[in-house]
């Protein structure tokens, strides 16, 4: 994926609130309570975005389109964390990111095995779940004293995978709620997409610990057998060919 312009100019400790924001229309304007009119003008260029990508339906469309939206998606959404950010009491942001996470766990356990099948919903689900978890990293890094150069260089890596996995999340939750389906060639895009919160953990993880000077163990090394060989082979399989 290409870095958007303008990716890491914010702290982290801030970035990180973004995967958990509401990100449809009416829940935005509705969890916010003010400043609607500017919420409902960003969240509905969200809309229109994550519309014009799952409605293409071959694998080659999607991926040019989600090439071409992502940067703007990424632009709006550190927008629309600018504006929430503003009209919302702190003491009130840690409800709105549980509140709105709980909400597409429901969606997913709800509506996504009538629409996609049990397997993607529950993908979805794990994704939810790697989001609090980043969550609770970020109140994490958020009580730690602040590094300029550490926060660039991590907010960067960590935000374009963290957004990423969220723009994979809105894509499927926009698809349940419209009912208006993500065509079969495309719905191994959006399992690599969901993957990139592993990614997104694994730098935040990485930005905590800098922080607090954990430092890594050194491990001997593992033997490695025909066994272990089989095991990666086959796993490299199923990443090759998700579906």
């Amino acid at each position: 994926m290409a870095i958007p312009t303008g990716a890491g100019k914010t702290a982290i400790a801030d970035l990180f609130k973004m995967v958990g924001l509401p990100s449809e229309t009416e829940r935005a304007v509705k969890k916010a309570g003010s400043g609607e009119e500017l919420i409902r003008t960003v969240v509905s260029v969200i809309d229109e975005l994550i519309l014009r990508t799952i409605e293409k339906k071959t694998s080659a469309e999607f991926s040019t389109t989600r090439a071409e939206v992502f940067p703007q998606y990424y632009a709006a959404m550190r927008a629309l964390g600018d504006l929430i950010r503003i009209v919302v009491p702190p003491h009130a942001m840690e409800r709105l990111m549980s509140d709105s996470l709980s909400e597409l766990e429901a969606d997913f356990r709800d509506l996504g095995p009538s629409a996609f099948g049990s397997d993607l919903s529950n993908r979805g689900i794990f994704t939810i779940w790697t989001l609090r978890k980043l969550k609770d990293l970020g109140q994490e890094i958020g009580t730690q004293p602040s590094d300029a150069a550490l926060d660039t260089e991590m907010a960067m890596k960590f935000s374009v995978y963290a957004i990423w996995t969220r723009f994979h999340v809105d894509c499927l939750v926009k698809s349940m709620r419209t009912k208006k389906p993500i065509y079969p060639e495309n719905i191994g895009h959006v399992i690599d997409g969901l993957r990139a919160a592993v990614n997104a953990y694994a730098w935040l993880r990485q930005a905590v610990d800098l922080r607090s000077g954990v430092t890594e163990p050194v491990l001997a090394p593992i033997p490695w057998d025909e066994e272990d060989e089989a095991l990666l082979s086959d796993s490299m399989r199923t990443i090759a060919d998700p579906c």
